[in-house]
């Protein structure tokens, strides 16, 4: 019996075939390669996008924040000022109800806080790799900086506040007025004096008046000027114009990629 064997063909592809497949292969995966990183990018270009839109809200935000605080603190300023001429013209005995409002108004909290919401996404996601802008990257991180050190100046003003301020309030000033009287709304400025819009009791005191430190008091008030007149010199006007530098960069970068949201 004749046995037939399978049959196997003997030609060989030429070096060239080889050379085009290998070819056509590495091309396929480069260009596969390529398109995944341009569409990652797209996507991540996208999202530092929409991050940086809602760094232009808190922005926007902060520039009114800052308006506010610092004119707050101006008028905690005039406060001080007008009730250190009194003292040094002996009449602040005469003034108490003067002394209660600009007392109440000095010893408000009132440091300007930084949104740091956007400004820690941007950081943590990664989307400053792909703003391209490096003079708005350097900005956006310098900002950022800046919300530790306003924090650390709050904390030293709040807490010379507690230490040396709030126990004279709590010891010296009757509660009940000075409660009516330390709303912002009930008092004004006008002609570097305050004028109170509110009832004041007759013969308004502080408590134990006779004893009361003067010199010892605005000692302390003084020193508490001092250290607001540190924190804005060196601290929240110096940021307040980075945050003005910064809202227009962003603001610039936006228009840039027609992503400027008008609201």
């Amino acid at each position: 019996m004749e046995v037939h064997h399978p049959h196997h063909p003997t030609h060989k592809k030429k070096w060239s075939e080889y050379l085009l497949e290998f070819f056509m292969l590495f091309l396929a995966v480069t260009l596969g390669f390529f398109a995944e990183n341009i569409r990652e990018h797209f996507v991540e270009k996208n999202k530092a996008i929409l991050n940086v839109q809602n760094l232009y809200k808190d922005l926007k935000d902060d520039s009114l924040n800052y308006v506010i605080q610092v004119n707050n603190r101006n008028k905690q300023d005039s406060c001080f000022e007008i009730i250190s001429n009194l003292y040094d013209e002996k009449k602040i005995e005469f003034e108490i109800p003067t002394l209660y409002a600009a007392h109440s108004y000095i010893l408000y909290r009132n440091v300007p806080k930084m949104n740091t919401t956007a400004l820690d996404q941007i950081k943590n996601s990664g989307s400053l790799n792909f703003i391209e802008d490096e003079i708005l990257k350097n900005e956006i991180q310098s900002y950022a900086n800046d919300a530790v050190y306003l924090k650390t100046r709050e904390q030293r003003e709040f807490g010379y506040i507690d230490r040396m301020l709030d126990p004279i309030t709590t010891k010296n000033f009757q509660y009940r007025f000075y409660q009516k009287v330390s709303s912002y709304e009930n008092f004004e400025i006008n002609n570097n004096k305050i004028v109170l819009k509110i009832e004041v009791p007759k013969n308004l005191k502080l408590v134990n008046q006779s004893k009361f430190d003067w010199d010892n008091y605005f000692s302390i008030l003084a020193m508490l000027k001092t250290i607001r007149n540190s924190t804005d010199h060196s601290y929240t006007i110096p940021v307040q114009n980075k945050c003005n530098k910064l809202l227009g960069l962003v603001r610039n970068y936006l228009i840039e990629n027609n992503a400027l949201i008008k609201k």
